[in-house]
Formats: structure tokens, sequence, C-alpha cells
């Protein structure tokens, strides 16, 4: 019986479909084709084959079916740029020089699509501009490398993307990049999913410019410009501590009139407006795969889908991407289906990262993987053997923030003080206190869990490349010297 793929709405449409199921056509001879999806800004826990019961991604949901599913994966960034760097060359954003929001990489580098280039692979990108557009996204290697409109959907960039797919060579294998903000700010996406969930049908002025402008929503108000709460965060050692939040109610108490309330009912409407843009997001999702399925192409082609980095949609009064690398900024979705839907239905709880991706996709090329990268590949675990994945996943703070954390299975421990380009980073970090100041554990981080925890940060910046801009960011005497006054490091 022949298969029929359609993309299916979200259940709360009240409108599912019954379709059929992918099958299991014998995988392809020879290296398949690539096509790695990117939904920006997209949360773990929105997803279903996850954990939600929403029923907000039934695409992805039965997608995940025929995929391998990694739960605990963890992005390097919680900015685009930075992230999908990292991703295309399977480094750190500060080796790259990719803490901001422009990555700039090395020429000792090299790139995923530059690498499959060289075994004949057709490349191409199709990115919904923003942080991605040709000036400031990772090029690289791309025989082609297309944008949309700034910060689009995958609504923008899918026709694009299957347009190039319909004018490739039948001949020779594809790498394709397919990006979309579809659950970026803001969230408000088109009707019927910008309200979907939220249980009212009109907005409310003051609602709406919050939607407007969620980005600046901290600690129960909308701020007036972000320009503040950077620059908050880039001059203190802790922003979310007390004292990071006594310092930002300190400067706003001088603006010209009160900062507009955000009631915790307006806080939980922008929670439901986010589930709306992940539903969205899951249809754009579907409609990729009809596509694939009409031409063919869903049993010769590697899939992997992933968020680049997650969102804060709340947790300690943060809203937005600043100041804090927990679970909601760097929790992300990783799905990988191999041609035909070979070895899929598996859930893989092994701690893993994006830079990951990298070596995984280039050993399904066959490809020689590149000196210096830091991924290992996932390829065990899309066959099914044992797999314990990585001691603890890390993340850099990123356009500034002085932060690194270690994740494992059991939990978080977050450092704090300087950024992880320094020349000084691994000593600080050895040295410093723990428990201390510079160190904030989560739940489910015991004495021991911390100390294994601080002993995986010290292994990864002893592991890092010197950033191209490590010359450039000596730690200032005054900082050094705050540092030793707080208990950050100790001079001996």
């Amino acid at each position: 019986m022949a298969r029929r793929f359609a993309w299916t709405p979200p259940c709360l449409l009240g409108a599912l479909l019954v379709l059929g199921t992918f099958g299991c056509a014998p995988a392809p001879k020879g290296p398949p084709n690539i096509l790695l999806v990117s939904i920006d800004t997209f949360r773990a826990d929105r997803v279903g084959a996850f954990g939600n019961a929403d029923g907000l991604t039934p695409n992805l949901d039965r997608f995940a079916k025929e995929a391998t599913v990694f739960s605990h994966a963890y992005a390097q960034s919680t900015i685009t740029g930075p992230s999908h760097a990292s991703i295309l060359t399977s480094r750190y954003p500060s080796e790259i020089a990719g803490t901001s929001r422009a990555p700039s990489i090395g020429k000792d580098m090299y790139t995923l699509p530059e690498v499959l280039g060289t075994y004949g692979y057709q490349t191409a990108a199709r990115v919904a501009g923003g942080d991605l557009n040709p000036l400031m996204g990772p090029t690289r290697g791309f025989d082609s490398y297309e944008s949309s409109v700034d910060f689009g959907s995958l609504w923008h960039t899918l026709p694009m993307a299957v347009d190039w797919l319909d004018a490739a060579d039948p001949a020779k294998p594809f790498f394709l990049l397919l990006h979309g903000y579809d659950t970026h700010s803001t969230y408000l996406k088109p009707t019927p999913f910008g309200l979907l969930t939220t249980g009212v049908s009109v907005l409310t002025p003051a609602q709406q410019a919050t939607l407007n402008a969620t980005e600046l929503v901290l600690d129960g108000k909308r701020h007036a410009n972000f320009d503040l709460l950077d620059g908050v965060t880039k001059s203190l050692l802790r922003p979310r501590s007390a004292e990071g939040k006594a310092r930002l109610e300190e400067l706003t108490s001088h603006t010209p009139r009160p900062l507009p309330v955000v009631p915790p009912e307006d806080e939980a409407l922008i929670r439901k407006v986010y589930d709306g843009a992940a539903a969205y997001a899951d249809v754009q999702f579907g409609f990729l795969l009809a596509k694939l399925e009409a031409r063919g192409r869903l049993d010769d082609t590697v899939i992997v889908v992933l968020g680049d980095h997650g969102e804060a949609l709340g947790e300690d009064g943060l809203f937005h991407r600043c100041c804090s690398l927990e679970d909601g900024l760097t929790h992300v979705p990783l799905l990988v289906r191999l041609p035909g839907g070979e070895g899929g239905g598996q859930r893989v709880d092994g701690v893993v990262e994006l830079v990951d991706v990298m070596p995984t996709l280039l050993e399904f090329a066959g490809a020689t993987l590149p000196a210096g990268i830091k991924g290992v590949s996932l390829t065990p675990a899309l066959r099914g053997e044992p797999f314990t994945g990585r001691r603890a996943a890390l993340t850099q703070g990123g356009g500034g923030i002085r932060m690194i954390s270690a994740r494992s299975q059991a939990g978080r421990l977050t450092y704090t003080g300087v950024q992880a380009i320094s020349d000084v980073l691994g000593d600080i970090v050895t040295a410093a206190q723990l428990p201390g100041p510079a160190f904030e554990a989560t739940e489910g981080a015991d004495a021991a869990e911390q100390a294994a925890l601080r002993a995986e940060m010290v292994r990864w910046v002893n592991s890092l490349s010197p950033s191209p801009l490590q010359a450039a960011v000596l730690l200032p005497p005054e900082l050094r010297d705050t540092l030793r006054a707080k208990g950050y490091w100790d001079a001996q």
C-alpha cells in the first residue's frame, strides 16, 4: 500500500487527521542526503516526544516514532549566531570568536558543509535572516546560502529550500540547512495559532505591548529598552542575584515614568502564546515532511531536527535569553531519523551536545573527521548500541555574559566570573571556592556532583583551542582584585 504523508494540525484545533505510517523502506546505498532543520529558540519541553502532554507538536511526535530522540541534548550558546557556528564547526563559541552575535570562524577550522563538499555533496542553506543573514551567519562551505525576510519563519524558508531541492543534481547527494525563527520572539503567530492555547480571543493594548516586547519583561515589569538590561548583565558578576536585581531596580527608578507592571496572568499569557508558536512551527515541519514524501526523499535522507537554543519563559522572573544558562535556555530538542526510518522509535537518555551533530553526520557521509573538533559521533546510539553519553554538557554565556555551565543528568553547576575567552578562566575555575560565590548549583547537584561538574569545567577549559580574541581580552587588574575580594578567586 502506498504511503501518504501530510501535515497534521495540532490536536487543540480539534482536527487531527488519520494518516498512514512512514513504513520501513530499505536504506539506499551510497552516501545519504542530509537535511538539518533548525527551529530557532525552541524549548525541548514543548515537544510531545520530550514529555509535553498538551498536543502541540503532532508532526514532530509522529516523526519521533521513526527517529532517535536524544532527551538530554544541550546547546552551547543561547544566541543564534554562535550556536549555529558551533553546530557547523563542532567547536565551542569562544574558540570561534563566537560569544557575540556574529561568529568569526578561524581559517584553521573546517565547517560541516566544507567537509561534505569535498566528498561530493551539494551544499545549501536557506535561513530566515536575523543573526543568520549572509553578513553575519556561518556561510563558509555552502555552495548556496540564501536568506529570507529577517526573523522569518519556516513558512518563508521552506519554499526556497524546495526550489533548491528541485533544481539539485539527482546524481549527487545533498546537504541542506533549513532554518526558521518560528518560536523566536515575538511569539505571536498568525491566526489561529497566535491565541490558539490562550483561552482569549482579543488582547488588551497592554497585553499587545507586552507581547511585542517580550524580551524586555523582567521581574514583573516591562523595561524601556534592552540596552539597559544588557548593560546590567555585563556589569555584574551574577545579574540574577539579589545584588543584581537591586542594581536593576535602582537604575530603573530614575526613569521618567514608572515601568509598566506585567501581572502574573499576562506572564502566563506569554507562555501560552509561545505554545502557539510551537504549534505553528510543528505545522511548518509537517509541510516539509509532506514535500519530502512527494519527492521520494524521506527514504534516502538523514533528517536532523533541533532547536539551536531555548528561551526563558518566566523562570526566576526572566523572559528572553539574557542572564541565565538554565534548562529553559539550553535544553533543546534533538531528533535524528535515518533513511527509511531505520532503527527509529528509540529514546537515548545520555547527555549530548549540539557540537555532536557534525561528527555524526560526517560519519554517515563516510568522511574523515577534521582535527580539532570537539563533538563525538552519536552513531552508536543511532545503531542501538550501548551509549552513556557525556559526563556533562557545557554551555557558554553569549553576548558578553560571563557564565559557563555544566549540566549532567543529576543537575547543573554554573560558574559566573570571567568570559570563556579569558586567559585566566582555567585558573579561576580550578581555585574558586566550592561551594562559594563563583558557583551556583541546582537542586540535585549535591557536594559530590558539584565537585564532579567543576572537574568537567576544568577539563573543558583545558581542552579549548585559543580563541582568535584571546590576546585582546586580558583580565583587567581591577576586576581581578574584585574577584579576589569577593571570594571568586583564591590568590594562593
